[in-house]
């Protein structure tokens, strides 16, 4: 507390400084020169209200009434894009046929791998991969997705101590509705 005191005495000390040389030069002006400085002070105090609330807000305005029309463009493509989006998940939908343990078993022989464990219903398949190179198992699911629009659902894949290798045990699901 003892600092805060003499830090607060010398603030006083300065205002009062400034209070008395800034009254001093004020009543040294005569009455022409003081309203000139009424007047500069108040021009000055003008610019700086117009430059720092007015302008940004007449600008902004005017920027956004730029914007607009592009942005209901864009917004217009949008909506477009996303009925056209909507219609193409429906036809594919419609054109995939359902998946079947065959067609997965077709595409596992031709990546020559083997399933510890493979069952498909209702558009769910479910398969343990006991060893597969992490490339091959990524590239299989990418074509999977693709061929079939099988999705993962569920994955656990663990390292196995070859480099690069990992076990597998995936739950996929066919996207067959627009949903």
């Amino acid at each position: 507390m003892k600092k805060d005191k003499p830090v607060s005495e010398l603030q006083e000390t300065f205002f009062s400084f400034a209070k008395d040389s800034a009254l001093a030069y004020w009543q040294q002006r005569d009455l022409r020169e003081r309203r000139l400085l009424i007047a500069a002070f108040l021009a000055v105090a003008a610019a700086i209200i117009y430059s720092v609330l007015i302008d940004p807000a007449l600008s902004g305005r005017a920027d956004l009434q730029e914007e607009i029309p592009q942005l209901r463009q864009q917004a217009a493509e949008m909506a477009v894009l996303s009925k056209q989006s909507a219609q193409l998940n429906t036809a594919m939908a419609e054109n995939i046929p359902a998946i079947t343990r065959e067609t997965v078993e077709a595409s596992l022989v031709r990546w020559a791998v083997k399933p510890q464990a493979l069952t498909v219903s209702d558009d769910v398949v479910r398969l343990q991969l006991p060893s597969i190179a992490y490339s091959s198992l990524m590239e299989w699911l990418l074509e999977m997705q693709k061929s079939a629009r099988l999705t993962v659902d569920e994955a656990r894949v663990t390292a196995l101590p070859e480099p690069g290798m990992v076990g597998a045990t995936l739950t996929l699901r066919q996207q067959r509705n627009a949903s």
